[in-house]
């Protein structure tokens, strides 16, 4: 396929009122789904463009646009792997010449963000004059820190010029570190991106029409100058923040709060371009940014392409079922009911947990239509279509059902053979366990080939991995259809092997059983937390073991100890607190402080002797590396890559850390142990090993 090149594309519109006026438009020839980006190409292209323009002595003003839907997305990251200092250097100061042509320019320009505007597309439009904004734009956004790099074409010193350090440190910083939160059109416009939101309809014609109100002066468009009331406290309280999310062990979110704070301070505008260029040519070539371009490339391009799919064609899935209503339970079928829209069967034995997840449920849809996401007829209309029952019965018809009951096999394998009762041969029969053998679960049924493990994480709503789990039963129609499943449900679908835990919950695991192993040896809970805090995870172990429960984690413990007894010991420590009935290690109602029973009735080892943080890491680290390779060489991935996916989406793995495997590649870890890296120059799972 054809380098895709952004395109500036000049055409002219002639105004009775004042004139020749530019009309610029971003393109690179492809449909929406394939953004605008800028690379070398099309900073040349931008360059020619403006030769153009200038070149016509009567133009009166310009306005910049993008193709429909998009204006553009920033850099083109394909072009950031394995990058130099001297790549990236020159790369900014390339931009900022090109951007500065269009900030330089002697007549009105405006920017008319009709899409999709991120990174580098939001600081070219910084560098026009003025900047309407559709409502119907998908996002805006400076995701640059999430990557790892700053925003390197003016952004750090021109957003806090226009809408003040605070707004732009919260939009290049503060939203880049939550998960690479966007802002929607009301929002970019509430902050003072753009000077019009304008409705989506007759959008360009409107655009146009202000260009040429502001040429004639009939219209005159007035910012008041952004004025910080204690600037010293809004860094102190964006760089709190950074620590928090990354613990110090990425240099962008300082480098870049650095940046905005030189401007905001009133530094020369010149001067904040040249430090662009030096924290680009500091960072793009480092260890975390090549990390993060390589987890974009997997949860952004390759995990989307479903290279793992079934050629076979998935079942239509007309009626969905889910057995238990539980927190889990419910979560599945608000899901399935917003994204499938067809009829939802909830099915409990309990009533009692069946009006708890109807009113869950409902909840939902009610502060979707309260926030405005939803009319209140379509939920309305959603909420009709929800049988809630105790009996099997009315999970007849369905196309898929899933079960989300307790982890007890007995208790899975009795209510698919009830399912299979009233459902037809076809349905698909998926299973949300966390760490138990599907294959186990189908044996005695009639159609064992029909069932296919579908693990989603909590909570459901935000995390995007499923663990699609094929048993040697398992039927590529089954496989097709959980992975069709996946895409309606927008979550990103990674196939394994029907092994214990499968990926995630397997490494956790492992990398858990070290951690604990630190406390036995005598370190406290909250240095241990602390420790592995430092690779820049956004919680310890002890503090993800809250969110995950004891009770959930101790069985998945004991699962995999049944399975790989010399690698998972059965530690009476993480039993007896699975067994206490306790949220957690910590009571947070007095901070991060453990619960008197779980210090009383720990037991540590005697005469051992705390370990160093170094130590604790090197020993988490060590033993996850060594369960991935023994997980590699028995086939539950098909490749690294596969591992590192479902760490990055399932367990919130830090993008600049590449999942799990690239980092102990990078770090030597892998070398040490195995002397060979463990993602290889070949992905076998494209390649179809």
């Amino acid at each position: 396929m054809a380098e895709l090149v952004t395109a500036f594309k000049v055409g002219y519109a002639d105004s009775r009122r004042v004139g020749r006026l530019a009309v610029v438009t971003m393109d690179n020839g492809a449909d929406y789904t394939k953004p605008n980006t800028f690379g070398a190409g099309a900073l040349a292209s931008l360059d020619a463009a403006l030769d153009e323009v200038e070149r016509q002595p009567d133009v009166k003003g310009l306005l910049l646009t993008g193709k429909p839907f998009i204006f553009a997305v920033g850099a083109d990251l394909t072009a950031f792997t394995d990058a130099t200092e001297e790549l990236a250097r020159e790369g900014g100061r390339r931009g900022h010449e090109v951007f500065g042509r269009l900030r330089d320019l002697p007549f009105p320009t405006l920017a008319a963000i009709n899409g999709a505007c991120m990174g580098g597309g939001l600081e070219i439009a910084l560098h026009c004059d003025y900047r309407t904004l559709s409502a119907k734009a998908a996002a805006l956004a400076f995701p640059e820190v999430f990557l790892s790099i700053v925003p390197g074409w003016g952004g750090t010193q021109l957003a806090p010029r226009l809408v003040g350090a605070a707004n732009a440190l919260t939009v290049i910083v503060r939203n880049a570190l939550d998960n690479n939160r966007t802002l929607k059109p009301q929002q970019a416009s509430e902050l003072g991106f753009a000077d019009r939101l304008l409705p989506a309809v007759d959008f360009f014609e409107d655009s146009l029409a202000l260009l040429e109100d502001l040429v004639s002066g009939t219209t005159t468009i007035t910012r008041t100058p952004p004025v910080e009331d204690d600037l010293d406290a809004v860094v102190d309280r964006i760089r709190r923040y950074a620590d928090d999310k990354v613990h110090g062990a990425t240099r962008a979110p300082y480098a870049a709060i650095d940046l905005v704070e030189f401007a905001a301070r009133g530094g020369d505008l010149a001067e904040g371009r040249h430090r662009e260029e030096d924290a680009l040519a500091e960072l793009l070539p480092g260890r975390q940014a090549q990390a993060a371009v390589y987890s974009f490339n997997l949860t952004q391009q390759r995990v989307k392409r479903q290279p793992w799919k079934p050629a076979a064609p998935p079942r239509t899935v007309t009626k969905v079922g889910v057995v238990g209503a539980g927190l889990m339970g419910w979560q599945l079928g608000a899901l399935f009911l917003q994204r499938c829209e067809v009829p939802l069967v909830m099915k409990d034995i309990d009533q009692a947990v069946l009006d708890r997840a109807r009113q869950a449920i409902e909840g939902e849809l009610d502060t979707r239509v309260a926030k405005g996401r939803l009319s209140a007829g379509k939920a309305a209309f959603l909420k009709s279509l929800v049988t809630y029952t105790t009996d099997d019965a009315p999970l007849a018809g369905a196309d898929v059902v899933v079960e989300a009951v307790v982890e007890v096999l007995d208790v899975k394998r009795a209510i698919f053979a009830d399912i299979e009762r009233v459902v037809d041969d076809g349905c698909v029969l998926a299973t949300n366990t966390s760490s138990l053998s599907v294959a186990a679960m189908a044996a005695d049924l009639r159609h064992p080939e029909r069932v296919v493990g579908l693990h989603f994480f909590n909570p459901v709503a935000v995390l995007p991995l499923v663990e699609v789990v094929r048993t040697p039963a398992t039927s590529d129609e089954a496989v097709a259809t959980a992975f069709a499943i996946a895409k309606t449900l927008r979550k990103s679908a990674v196939p394994c092997a029907d092994t214990p835990g499968f990926v995630v919950n397997r490494l956790l695991t492992r990398f858990m059983g070290a951690c604990g192993e630190a406390v036995n040896q005598g370190n406290d809970f909250a240095q241990v937390d602390d420790a592995v805090k430092a690779l820049g995870l956004p919680m310890g172990p002890f503090e993800l073991l809250g969110l995950v429960g004891p009770r959930v984690a101790a069985h998945v413990a004991r699962t995999l100890h049944d399975a790989y007894p010399d690698r998972f010991d059965l530690d009476p420590n993480f039993q007896m607190l699975g067994d206490s009935g306790l949220p957690g290690v910590y009571d947070w109602s007095r901070g991060r402080v453990p619960y008197d029973e779980v210090r009383e009735r720990w037991e540590r080892r005697a005469g051992a002797q705390p370990l160093t943080d170094e130590e604790i890491r090197a020993a988490a680290l060590e033993a996850t590396a060594d369960e991935i390779r023994a997980m590699l060489d028995e086939g539950v991935v098909a490749d690294a890559r596969d591992i590192d996916t479902c760490m990055l989406l399932g367990a919130g793995w830090p993008f600049f850390n590449g999942g799990i495997c690239k980092y102990l590649d990078q770090t030597g870890i892998s070398e040490k142990l195995f002397g060979a890296p463990l993602v290889g120059d070949t992905d076998r799972a494209l390649a179809g090993a």
